[in-house]
């Protein structure tokens, strides 16, 4: 038979705010959802420590880590090391024109894509287009395609320069199957992205 211990914790009225929320969610006790955080938080704190990350840049992004979990558990993502991925678009992209990539067989891969795109944010007809675009360059951002930069109507992706010809190509490409009017441009190692009126 188990020996339960009781405990007092102090907690402020937003911390029961979350709490009464879990509650009412899970329909369980303040000892279970207790119990459920402690194991949970446990594995977490092990897990990051072997992996040498800091957990708690994934809780100031609840976004960031649903996308995690939703495209790891779904096998969306496919593990690759950087510098592979980096070498393979370096390859393509020394091809006499990498443009060639863009045939039949790659626009309906990535029309497929852009397909799960508007099911996974219930995007229809009257979805601003810079909100489109931002979250898909978030999402390769994410991917560790590159860092986002937001400057009042226009943005800009850095990418390295082996990655930035494949990533425009593919982000213009998506950009079009996703109806996203815009204007894409490069420098060395940055894609520039204006919207058209």
């Amino acid at each position: 038979m188990k020996l339960f211990h009781r405990i007092t914790i102090s907690l402020n009225d937003d911390e029961m705010k979350l709490l009464e929320d879990l509650r009412r969610d899970s329909g369980e006790s303040l000892s279970q959802i207790f119990r459920e955080a402690l194991t949970v938080y446990y594995n977490l704190i092990k897990a990051c420590r072997k992996s040498k990350v800091d957990f708690r840049k994934y809780f100031n992004d609840i976004d960031r880590l649903a996308t995690h979990i939703h495209g790891v558990e779904s096998r969306q993502f496919v593990i690759i090391d950087r510098e592979l991925y980096r070498v393979l678009l370096k390859k393509i992209q020394e091809l006499g024109d990498p443009e060639q990539i863009v045939d039949e067989e790659f626009v309906n891969a990535v029309r497929g894509l852009a397909n799960l795109f508007k099911i996974e944010f219930g995007w229809d007809e009257n979805t601003p287009d810079i909100e489109k675009a931002e979250t898909v360059l978030k999402m390769i951002e994410f991917a560790g395609g590159g860092v986002l930069q937001k400057y009042r109507e226009k943005l800009v992706f850095q990418t390295p320069p082996e990655n930035l010809i494949v990533t425009k190509i593919l982000i213009k490409t998506l950009f079009e199957q996703l109806g996203i009017n815009t204007v894409v441009e490069t420098s060395l190692e940055r894609i520039f992205i204006r919207f058209k009126d």
